[in-house]
């Protein structure tokens, strides 16, 4: 999938201007063409392509295929006689956004690093956690997270920049068996949480007792969570600014619903419902609990959130598809202090909730919503539900407890297979 979030993120390194990608594809060297040189022409790449795609806001499936393999098709061109593996890690770190989106360099790649990875040291293990990140693609990607626990520099290559995101990558598939037999290595790292941790190992706060909880007994799990959160607490105590904010979040995520256990198979969080609106002025119900006797899909959202909106004609199919009796779809939003409508100026309503409703109306007539929105007080990025990014999934039974959690709006079959599910059920 093109990430536009990686292309923005490759824009913003402001490169030199070069020759457009027809022409830079690099030729066959006897060195390795520098940092800089690769900066240039990975820049140029995808600025052609971001004014490419520009006018395509929200690509079909179709579209979106034919986008994938003509960026992989370029990726490749531009890769093609440059030998990933006589690059050293700088020079792989500005080509990883044309790898990530070419099959044929991703697969290439995993099998250098996995050379590399052998080595028991923090090179070695950063070698072994790209290249599980890069094997998340596939089907590989649980298992090979799943051997950095057993990685000879685990504890000490856990304080790289990118190790935060290797507990998101154990996923369900992995079993509580495999878990449990890491549990030693669970269970001391542990000891990282001090208050004067790196802000890179307290961000994986969520992710690690996630894993603690599966692969450890009880009394243990309960013991690193009690050390964790100390940890956390202590430290945005003494923290300002925009560090103090983020960890403040991280510690109600650390004591909601989600984070202790109790989200999936136990009573739907309560959220205090502030507004509640149907494209055609009508509001429904009042509270979650209004809603018992019916299954309830819960799609956390932002109008600023690309993703969200793209994934509104996947929302409306399954508006259409089920009764309203018995299958009520709520998106769920917060108080964003703006809203950025699609086809007319972003307003500002910072301050002004009254406002901020008003607008946000209007952008669900404008957009076509055919199913009721929500604002809560609570944060959209509600810390019982362990949201940490939006669009953002949770299903209710009709006795109102959470049957599954953390689903993408754009995974029609996997939702329509979770309510069919349950209406299947007496």
């Amino acid at each position: 999938m093109l990430d536009l979030a990686l292309v923005a993120s490759v824009l913003a390194l402001a490169a030199p201007a070069v020759p457009s990608p027809q022409d830079a594809a690099p030729a066959a060297a006897k060195s390795p063409p520098s940092a800089e040189e690769l900066m240039q022409k990975v820049t140029a790449l995808f600025e052609a392509i971001q004014k490419k795609y520009q006018g395509i806001d929200n690509p079909t499936d179709e579209q979106m295929k034919e986008i994938q393999a003509d960026v992989a098709a370029q990726a490749d061109a531009m890769l093609a006689g440059i030998d990933l593996a006589a690059l050293d890690n700088e020079r792989l770190s500005v080509l990883e956004p044309l790898i990530a989106n070419s099959p044929k360099a991703r697969d290439a790649m995993v099998a250098i690093l996995a050379e590399r990875a052998k080595a028991p040291t923090v090179a070695g293990f950063e070698a072994a956690l790209k290249a599980a990140m890069m094997s998340a693609r596939g089907d590989a990607g649980g298992a090979a997270a799943l051997a950095l626990l057993d990685h000879p520099a685990f504890m000490e290559g856990m304080e790289t920049d990118d190790a935060g995101f290797f507990f998101d990558m154990v996923g369900d598939d992995i079993s509580d068996a495999e878990l449990a037999k890491r549990a030693a290595v669970l269970e001391k790292y542990a000891t990282k949480f001090t208050p004067t941790a790196s802000i890179g190992v307290l961000s994986g706060a969520e992710g690690y007792l996630r894993l603690a909880r599966r692969g450890l007994p009880k009394d243990k799990a309960d013991a690193a969570r009690a050390t964790v959160i100390a940890a956390v607490t202590a430290r945005a105590e003494s923290s300002t600014g925009r560090e103090k904010k983020s960890l403040e979040r991280l510690s109600k995520s650390l004591n909601g619903a989600a984070a202790r256990g109790e989200l999936i198979g136990f009573p739907a969080p309560a959220m205090t419902l502030d507004w509640v609106k149907r494209a055609d002025g009508g509001s429904p119900f009042k509270s979650l609990a209004d809603l018992k006797g019916r299954i309830v899909v819960l799609d956390f959202w932002a109008t600023w959130c690309g993703p969200c909106v793209g994934s509104f004609p996947k929302v409306a199919e399954m508006r259409k598809h089920y009764r309203e009796d018995q299958v009520e779809i709520v998106g769920v939003t917060s108080l964003q202090g703006m809203v950025a409508h699609q086809k007319r100026e972003r307003v500002v309503c910072e301050g002004d909730a009254e406002k901020e409703k008003t607008e946000l109306f209007a952008f669900m007539k404008d957009m076509g919503v055919t199913w009721t929105v929500a604002i809560t007080k609570e944060d959209v990025f509600n810390p019982d539900y362990g949201i940490r990014g939006i669009p953002f999934v949770a299903i209710l039974d009709r006795d109102g407890k959470v049957f599954k959690a953390g689903l993408h709006p754009a995974d029609e079959d996997k939702i329509r297979a979770a309510v069919d599910e349950l209406l299947a059920k007496p």
